[in-house]
Parts: structure tokens; sequence; C-alpha cells
């Protein structure tokens, strides 16, 4: 597990008791790196749930809670992280239902042409690039459901937080 979040989790909880930590994993490279399905328990949501995608749901984006997770889900995914661009950290105070739904939101996007595309921001190579195309507005309404988002690239940690969360 990402001892470095957790500790800064730890330290946001001072001042803001609500807030929870989750991960979001690629179903896919969860199965290619563990070497196994990866199987819904009460602690997870697809974020594939109830949109056109859900029967992929094994292999797309999965929401977990980590401190409903056991022990054993929770080391595979701190693994993962440093094998595969397939995990990232989210700390926010919203529920896990809730905050599944506010990602589902962010799935599709309009192209310029009209079309849609998924958008793989569960992918923290897509997710740090996003940081830099999207405008103010754009990345305000892309996070305002997170405290903070954390993730490895190129195996250093960073991090997309609030503008009113200590650095």
């Amino acid at each position: 597990m990402a001892s470095d979040v957790i500790a800064r989790l730890a330290g946001l909880r001072t001042r803001v008791p609500a807030l929870r930590l989750y991960a979001l994993v690629d179903g896919a490279q969860y199965q290619l790196q563990i070497g196994r399905p990866i199987l819904p328990r009460s602690c997870m949501a697809s974020l594939f749930e109830g949109t056109a995608d859900a029967p992929l749901a094994h292999a797309g984006p999965w929401l977990v809670d980590v401190e409903q997770a056991d022990n054993e889900l929770v080391s595979d995914l701190g693994r993962m992280e440093t094998w595969a661009p397939a995990v990232s950290w989210l700390i926010a105070q919203t529920d896990l239902p809730g905050l599944a739904e506010l990602l589902r939101q962010q799935l599709d996007v309009r192209l310029p042409d009209g079309r849609t595309a998924l958008l793989r921001f569960w992918d923290p190579r897509v997710l740090v690039r996003l940081v830099e195309v999207l405008d103010g507005g754009q990345l305000q309404a892309f996070f305002a459901h997170l405290y903070e988002w954390h993730m490895l690239r190129d195996g250093e940690r960073v991090w997309i937080g609030r503008d009113h969360a200590d650095a």
C-alpha cells in the first residue's frame, strides 16, 4: 500500500475527518498483473455499471473503498501501482456509490466532430496529461468532487488537489 498516501490522508483528516481513501484500478490490468479477474465485492463499484460498457465491467475501471477492502486486495493494489499504470488513489468525502456515480459522469467526452469517446482517466498516464490539456474551468469541473488524486508518474508520487488543500 502507498504509505505516503496513507500518511497524507492522516494529515488531512486532522482538518477534515470525513475524508476517505479509494483506489481506482484498471480491471484488465488487475487480471494481467495479479493473475485472476477482479471480482465484485461490497467494497467496490464498477464505473461501467449502468453504462453501455457494462458488459466490459470486468476489464474496466473499479473504484475500491480501501478501508472496507480486505488486506489481500489492498496489498495487490499497492504492488500493482509499482508494476503497471493501473492504480491511482483518491481522497474524497463522498461515499463509494456517490463517488462512483460522479466518476461515471466523466467517462464519456464529446469530440470536436461531435462523436463521443471514452476518456480513460483511470490510467494514470492519461490522468497526468489531462491536467496539462484541460483549462481551469474544465479542471475544476473534473476534479471538484475530489480532495486529492494521487498516482505514480515515472516512479514518482504526484497528486492533483484542490486549491485549498495544503501541499
